[in-house]
């Protein structure tokens, strides 16, 4: 099969196409630089990784982080999500990065999956079109469940994973919100 993907990056997937996102809605197309799209990410993207939670507000951190993390604390985890992570998808739009999934191994078939969108991105679908890339990549690795931990504030987050079809456990400040792979792999992001 052909690769077709941006220059100097990696694909989502071995097919000729990567998630093509527009309208708030993602699709499955060939790759076309000028609409956003997702490609899975490596050591080599650390730095574009840096900017964009560097570029989070102080609210966007707290529910991100669980506090509000200084940039040196931000580059610092930055570099070790790239170093440790099991899985890294973002979306670009004209080669800027403008979201992240990353997937963290917590047992043989459990990895945590943690967001982040630039502000001038959020409400499109972007989101789920991120969860929609963990998931393809967490059917082919035998993952059984992604699970998502969200401060309680965060509505956005626990919107997406209503969305997702989760099993929600709320612990004091904390919601663990786990979606079952198997559920979420017939998810229609278009809708």
């Amino acid at each position: 099969m052909e690769e077709n993907y941006a220059e100097g990056t990696d694909p989502v997937c071995t097919a000729p196409s990567v998630i093509e996102l527009g309208a708030g809605s993602a699709s499955w197309r060939p790759i076309n630089e000028t609409r956003p799209y997702i490609m899975r990410l490596g050591s080599k993207h650390e730095a574009l990784l840096s900017a964009l939670l560097c570029g989070l507000d102080e609210s966007s951190r707290i529910n991100r982080f669980s506090h509000a993390a200084s940039n040196a604390r931000v580059r610092s985890y930055a570099k070790e999500a790239v170093a440790r992570a099991a899985y890294m998808a973002a979306a670009f739009d004209a080669g800027r990065l403008i979201g992240v999934v990353e997937a963290f191994a917590i047992s043989d078939r459990v990895v945590e999956v943690a967001f982040a969108v630039d502000a001038d991105w959020r409400r499109r679908g972007l989101g789920l079109a991120l969860l929609e890339a963990a998931t393809r990549w967490a059917e082919q690795a035998g993952i059984a469940t992604l699970r998502m931990s969200i401060s309680r504030n965060n509505w956005p987050m626990r919107q997406l994973a209503h969305k997702a079809g989760a099993r929600f456990d709320f612990d004091c400040d904390e919601i663990r919100a786990d979606v079952s792979v198997a559920t979420t792999a017939s998810l229609d992001i278009a809708a």
